[in-house]
């Protein structure tokens, strides 16, 4: 529960997958923009639910790194904005969907006990 009482909304890890493994597949051409921007948004609010979870250890030093890297790809002022070049926007999201991917792998493993 959130400081203003809102309950966050449940993680659900199958569309996570699936928005995860749209954004990495390979195409012979850069996607359209207005794909690029509509999946980033969602990793981008997949992956700020994620990390408002319990993902387990937080002591390691990969998994450290791993946050430092998803806040980092959060920041607004690090987000590509409308004159960002495509094929940065859509590095970008893949780079997005690579991490999303992983915090989501910790999330479940900490929900299987393997913590």
């Amino acid at each position: 529960m959130s400081e203003s009482g809102d309950v966050a909304p449940p993680v659900d890890l199958v569309t996570i997958s699936r928005t995860v493994e749209h954004a990495l597949a390979r195409g012979l051409a850069l996607p359209e923009r207005s794909w690029v921007d509509a999946t980033t948004r969602q990793l981008q609010g997949q992956l700020s639910l994620l990390l408002l979870e319990d993902l387990g250890d937080t002591d390691s030093a990969p998994v450290r790194e791993l946050h430092r890297t998803a806040y980092r790809l959060l920041d607004r002022r690090g987000r590509p904005d409308a004159g960002t070049p495509p094929p940065h926007a859509y590095e970008y999201m893949r780079t997005l969907a690579t991490v999303t991917r992983a915090v989501a792998a910790l999330y479940a493993r900490g929900r299987s006990g393997e913590r």
